[in-house]
């Protein structure tokens, strides 16, 4: 009975000790993972506030550090910027990627950028990366469908003249089409798909 008492009395302080050693350990990993800092990632983000279709310029643009968590797909750094459009309106701070501007000069192969004037209510749905049908409406009221699913890839809002220029992603022979069929009608556009 006494090496039994004996044993059972190491036990329970052997469990004490190591019950008080867990404890310590959580409390330290708790206030290790609360005073970290988080890890960290250089971005390019808007300086000011930038329009659709406005070129990037190199006074557009300023760095910051943000968690990498916090950073999206596609982040872009300053020298992939050189010669890119804003593919839609950019508030003071938000983050460029790949989705936020465009290249004209590299939309893939068989592409052109179409340039396309409707009037601004119809610009002001739009956003980069629906997918529109264009319509040209004559004189008479009647509508003909120039384009079906072409791929919106700019806007710039024109509020002053009433409308937005919007740049489509298309090919070279309907770009020239609908080049030629603007001349004569107003074009509006319907959403077809969104991304």
């Amino acid at each position: 009975p006494a090496q039994m008492e004996q044993a059972i009395r190491k036990f329970l302080i052997h469990r004490r000790l190591i019950a008080a050693i867990l404890v310590g350990l959580s409390v330290a990993t708790a206030i290790s993972a609360v005073t970290r800092t988080p890890d960290t990632r250089e971005v390019v983000v808007a300086a000011r506030d930038l329009a659709g279709g406005k070129p990037v310029g190199r006074g557009d643009l300023v760095t910051r550090r943000l968690p990498v968590e916090a950073t999206p797909a596609g982040v872009l750094k300053a020298e992939d910027l050189s010669g890119r459009v804003v593919a839609g309106s950019m508030r003071r701070g938000e983050i460029f990627t790949d989705r936020r501007v465009v290249d004209p000069r590299n939309l893939g192969r068989g592409q052109v950028l179409a340039v396309v004037e409707v009037p601004t209510a119809t610009g002001e749905l739009l956003r980069p990366g629906d997918r529109i049908d264009l319509i040209a409406g004559g004189d008479d009221g009647a509508g003909e469908t120039v384009a079906t699913g072409a791929e919106v890839t700019m806007i710039r809002l024109q509020p002053d003249s009433g409308s937005a220029v919007l740049g489509v992603t298309t090919t070279e022979k309907l770009a020239v089409q609908i080049a030629e069929i603007s001349i004569t009608h107003r074009l509006n556009a319907t959403v077809s798909q969104s991304q």
